[in-house]
C-alpha cells in the first residue's frame, strides 16, 4: 500500500495503508522467533530454533522493508 502521486484516497485511508505495512513487517520479524521459541520448547533444545527464527525473521522483514523503501523512492521521483 505505497502511496503514489495519483493517490486520491483520504488521509486516514493512506495512514491505515502505512499502518498495515508496518504491522506486516513487524510480524514478519517477530513471528519466526516466537515459532522458534515454541519449537525449542517442544524439542527440548535450548535456543537453536530461536536463533534460526530470529535470523529468518530479520532477513524477511529487512527484505520487505527494503522493497517498500525502493518503491516509495521510485514513486517520490515520479512526482
Amino acid at each position: 500500500m505505497v502511496s503514489n502521486p495519483t493517490d486520491d484516497r483520504s488521509a486516514i485511508a493512506r495512514a491505515y495503508g502505512w499502518a498495515a505495512q508496518i504491522t506486516t513487517i513487524s510480524l514478519e520479524m517477530v513471528l519466526p522467533a516466537l515459532g522458534g521459541v515454541w519449537l525449542d520448547g517442544k524439542l527440548g533444545t535450548k535456543f537453536l530454533f530461536l536463533l534460526l527464527g530470529a535470523v529468518l525473521g530479520f532477513a524477511v522483514g529487512f527484505w520487505h522493508l527494503l522493497k517498500l523503501t525502493i518503491n516509495t523512492s521510485k514513486n517520490a521521483q515520479d512526482k
